[in-house]
């Protein structure tokens, strides 16, 4: 098997234990075809890469993936978005974490956006109709390790939940209905802004 193939293997069987259905080994429940809760509209532009100067005059590299996320659920709602980006060799990234404050004042200002809301901005109440709509960005930093596919996991924008519990510690988890993104990264590019990024999966899940 071909290290693509190793990797690509991993990461299915990462996915696989997310996506189980309710008869599956783990007991990991789907979403629901029609949400019974709320639901947020929201749209995603694709990731594209920046390159930050740090103190030290070198250059720092991060991925960012803009959004915009709207109320028309009938009633106000707490928006707390949880991003997390999960790669083929395992690596797992918070969205934000290790993300100085330039890094999205670069970001607001390269994308001459005024309604671009920081990480920390964009959490709180969201009310309701397109008038009210608000845009944030998922920042992360450049993988440290040749990627050929990593998913992005979206929660905060619906209400749908399910209790579980662990298989091992027989604790419960709460686990929230989760828009997931898989995308394409072929090819190894030194240079973030030569690399291709192509959307090949895109679903909600329970995680």
């Amino acid at each position: 098997m071909t290290l693509l193939s190793s990797r690509s293997a991993l990461i299915c069987i990462v996915l696989a234990t997310i996506t189980l259905s309710p008869y599956g080994a783990l007991g990991y429940p789907e979403p629901a075809i029609v949400s019974p809760s709320w639901s947020l509209k929201f749209e995603f532009n694709e990731p594209r890469p920046i390159a930050v100067k740090t103190l030290k005059d070198t250059i720092q590299w991060y991925w960012y993936m803009p959004y915009k996320v709207v109320n028309l659920t009938g009633k106000d709602r707490l928006f707390i978005p949880e991003i997390t980006i999960a790669t083929d060799s395992g690596q797992i990234i918070t969205a934000g974490r290790d993300v100085p404050p330039a890094v999205f004042n670069l970001i607001k200002e390269q994308l001459q956006n005024p309604l671009l809301e920081s990480p920390i901005e964009i959490v709180g109440k969201i009310l309701q109709g397109e008038d009210y709509a608000r845009e944030g960005a998922a920042i992360w930093p450049a993988f440290g390790e040749d990627v050929d596919e990593f998913t992005v996991f979206f929660a905060g924008h619906s209400g749908e939940n399910a209790t579980v519990q662990n298989p091992v510690t027989k604790q419960n988890v709460l686990m929230r209905r989760t828009n997931m993104r898989r995308f394409s990264a072929p090819g190894n590019h030194p240079n973030p802004e030569a690399q291709p990024v192509i959307l090949i999966e895109q679903t909600d899940v329970m995680r």
